[in-house]
């Protein structure tokens, strides 16, 4: 399994919280493109978030998070092209449990959350629960939900 080191994405000191959080929301895990096409396999305990961009530029990456790693380490990853602006990014075989989920508009497909000066992120993002602060991380208790198994259909917003 190949992983970032936490490292190689490390902010300047004049970079924001918020933004570092979501940086490090992706610095860990595997990453494989796909597409937002179904599989032909059925797969059991399937979590699939949608989100709505405003282009069809680059992938969208999202992450599902457990409390104890929420926006630092995801618990699963997922990175998808966007089609017609759409995106799908699909969690398989994952445990009943609580949990959370954060995305990002990599529109320029490179690999991380793009900041202005301050630290405030340009490109879109989004949470499970469609969880948002204004001047930090959306907070694990605005974005949690509770999963039972089965398959679950999920969407986010954007902005």
């Amino acid at each position: 399994m190949n992983r970032i080191s936490p490292s190689a994405l490390r902010l300047p000191r004049t970079k924001t919280k918020l933004a570092a959080l979501f940086l490090g929301a992706f610095a860990l895990g595997t990453f494989h493109e796909g597409t937002a096409v179904a599989e032909e396999s059925v797969a059991m305990n399937v979590i699939e978030f949608e989100t709505q961009n405003r282009n069809d530029s680059g992938v969208v990456r999202c992450g599902l998070f457990k409390q104890d790693g929420w926006l630092k380490d995801a618990f699963r990853a997922s990175v998808v092209k966007v089609n017609n602006t759409t995106a799908r990014c699909t969690f398989k075989d994952v445990p009943p449990g609580t949990y959370g989920i954060s995305a990002f508009h990599d529109e320029n497909n490179d690999g991380k959350l793009d900041t202005n000066l301050v630290g405030y992120p340009v490109e879109e993002y989004c949470t499970s629960r469609n969880a948002r602060n204004m001047f930090s991380a959306p907070s694990w208790k605005d974005a949690k939900f509770s999963y039972k198994g089965s398959t679950v259909r999920l969407k986010g917003v954007m902005k």
